[in-house]
């Protein structure tokens, strides 16, 4: 590695670990219950959904992992009291999943983190370095989007 990709290496690690230590700090103080990062993410991909109510296949579609995967995370959930699955009216072999009040709480807590993080990042910049940042982390998104779209393709096959 030259000394760019050294630097690069350390810096996206280092901003990695530090976004998710600061979230779980965060939702701590929020919540009275204690709540894993991937089971918020989880429990926001639930509260994105229109009236709050969703499938497995479609948790596991937007979250980007494979349906087995989803159908652990989500009985967990459940177990803590986060979400309920009910049948489905119009199809009996599916499961609608909706947040409980617990979840809500959660949820809102999450989204409020994100927006609070956002807004606080963005205060640090001006408008014409916001523009390249966004275009920089763009890039960077492009990047590993590309290399983690053909492995959820291979897992749900």
């Amino acid at each position: 590695m030259d000394d760019f990709e050294k630097k690069l290496n350390h810096v996206l690690v280092d901003t990695f670990n530090s976004i998710l230590k600061f979230e779980e700090i965060s939702l701590k103080g929020f919540l009275s219950v204690p709540v894993t990062i991937a089971e918020a993410h989880m429990i926001e991909a639930v509260g994105t959904q229109e009236n709050m109510a969703t499938t497995v296949s479609k948790i596991a579609s937007m979250l980007k992992i494979a349906m087995p995967t989803a159908t652990v995370a989500l009985k967990k959930l459940e177990s803590k009291g986060f979400i309920k699955k009910v049948p489905c009216d119009k199809d009996g072999r599916k499961t609608i999943i909706s947040l409980t009040d617990l979840g809500q709480r959660i949820e809102r807590a999450h989204r409020l983190f994100h927006e609070k993080m956002v807004r606080n990042i963005s205060r640090q910049f001006a408008e014409a370095e916001k523009d390249v940042l966004l275009k920089a982390i763009t890039k960077l998104s492009d990047f590993f989007m590309e290399k983690v779209e053909p492995e959820i393709i291979e897992a749900e096959i």
